[in-house]
């Protein structure tokens, strides 16, 4: 019984190393792959080593040359633009946008008066029936 359990210990102990082996083999085969195909895109015959380095510096200088007090003052520069912009905006121009919403004339304003009283008057002639069943609810 006991040789069981020292059996059944060594086969997961036995599957947990390769387990752990494989994935360590297999990182290390893409990264290498990985290596090699960014070497071979680099390579150009015309192209000498010192000048391709000046290149990936150039590209690394020009990713990173935005810092983070650089964004910040790019964003404090828009929030100060679109506040002047709220700021030039003068009372009567508020006024004439909430005239140009709603233009009321006479006629538009009999003609909500009128569905307003048409819904009374179809309020107050209910049926018997109809009220039963409102209040039964």
């Amino acid at each position: 019984m006991e040789e069981n359990y020292l059996f059944g210990l060594l086969v997961f102990v036995f599957f947990g190393i390769v387990a752990f082996i494989k994935p360590e083999k297999a990182k290390r085969e893409v990264k290498r792959k990985q290596e090699a195909s960014s070497y071979n895109k680099s390579s150009d015959v015309s192209v000498s080593g010192v000048a391709k380095y000046l290149q990936e510096k150039n590209a690394a200088i020009l990713q990173s040359s935005v810092t983070g007090v650089a964004k910040y003052l790019q964003e404090k520069e828009v929030l100060n633009i679109v506040k002047d912009e709220e700021l030039s905006i003068t009372g009567v121009a508020k006024y004439l946008a909430t005239q140009e919403q709603a233009p009321a004339s006479g006629v538009s304003r009999y003609m909500a008066k009128q569905a307003v009283y048409a819904k009374q008057i179809a309020a107050e002639n209910v049926s018997g029936v109809e009220k039963y069943l409102k209040n039964r609810n």
